[in-house]
């Protein structure tokens, strides 16, 4: 039986718009055990990463607010909890890595200050003089060259891969047991993505941390990530170990998703298969399923009423009413 680091239960998170309250997130339930790296992939703007920033309360304010659901983080809801007592945890329980390095770090502040000013905050004895030495051994841990040299510098003055291992190493400065990746690879290159993919994973195996990865890529989940949760326009549309989701996938959108990606044991020159039409807009959502506009096996039933999350299996679930039926027809 696996011990649960982090359990989110049924989490509502709206905003409060000109048009309207609308619900980014809706009723949202994933765990993340102790060790193991948990995937959540889906299409731009499906609330991966809104969820993550539910989970640190960074939602912005006052707009963005939790309605309801439980964050458990180490049997502590997180949902609950005063804000001093929020700002101990983000950062030292649990550290974030940022979409974009170049927006998450300060531009006018040189590198080792920023890595320094996190170590102090939450180590109040610690020196500036003993954080500025840790910070290069921070730096060292993420593989960047020259450390000593680049604690002097700023953020323009690297490149983007570095930023990133900066910011990786920021995330982790304080130990944390949780590392929420958002997106860690977006804007580098080939090479680059491998190399920052191959860093978590050897920092979480050293550390013995557990990871949320965030991303659309799901060459990255198959590589990385030990479970798989894949969404859809704000809900879990199903949820598994890896080899569930890549052989054994039961919801349509994940079976489109996959027969998206091109193999190296097709056909050559052969058209991709596409998931037709668009996800809908959060004020716009159907009636029912929220994948009905889009989903070839839609039904009356799928019109009706939203789907509830089935047991398909040992920690496999799936929230479609077609499942068994959709399964029969791709074997």
């Amino acid at each position: 039986m696996k011990e649960n680091l982090l359990q989110v239960s049924e989490l509502v998170t709206t905003f409060d718009t000109d048009a309207g309250k609308v619900r980014a997130i809706d009723g949202v339930s994933f765990n993340v055990p102790k060790g193991e790296t948990v995937g959540v992939v889906g299409e731009s703007g499906c609330g991966k990463s809104v969820t993550a920033l539910s989970i640190t309360r960074l939602l912005p304010r006052p707009m963005g607010q939790i309605e309801s659901g439980k964050v458990l983080f180490n049997g502590r809801d997180l949902t609950k909890i005063s804000l001093d007592d929020m700002h101990k945890v983000r950062g030292g329980d649990i550290g974030m890595v940022f979409q974009e390095p170049m927006t998450a770090l300060n531009p006018v502040q040189t590198i080792g200050k920023q890595l320094a000013e996190i170590l102090t905050l939450h180590n109040k004895d610690m020196s500036t003089e003993d954080a500025l030495k840790k910070s290069v051994g921070l730096l060292e841990k993420v593989g960047i060259p020259a450390p000593d040299i680049r604690v002097g510098e700023y953020p323009h003055q690297l490149s983007g891969g570095m930023r990133q291992r900066v910011v990786i190493a920021i995330a982790l400065a304080c130990g944390p047991s949780l590392l929420i990746a958002d997106e860690p690879t977006t804007a580098l290159d080939v090479t680059i993505q491998a190399q920052i993919l191959t860093l978590i994973k050897d920092l979480q195996r050293d550390m013995g941390m557990s990871v949320i990865l965030i991303t659309h890529d799901l060459g990255v989940i198959a590589e990385t990530c030990d479970d798989v949760v894949v969404m859809y326009a704000g809900k879990v549309v199903e949820s598994g170990t890896v080899f569930d989701i890549f052989d054994r996938p039961k919801h349509p959108y994940t079976i489109g998703l996959l027969k998206s990606i091109p193999r190296l044991d097709g056909e050559r020159k052969v058209r991709l298969d596409t998931i037709e039409g668009m996800v809908p807009g959060l004020l716009d959502l159907p009636v029912g399923c929220r994948f009905q506009n889009r989903c070839p096996y839609k039904q009356d039933i799928c019109e009706q009423a939203s789907p509830p999350i089935e047991e398909a299996g040992p920690d496999h679930g799936v929230a479609c009413y077609r499942w068994q039926e959709i399964e029969r027809e791709e074997a």
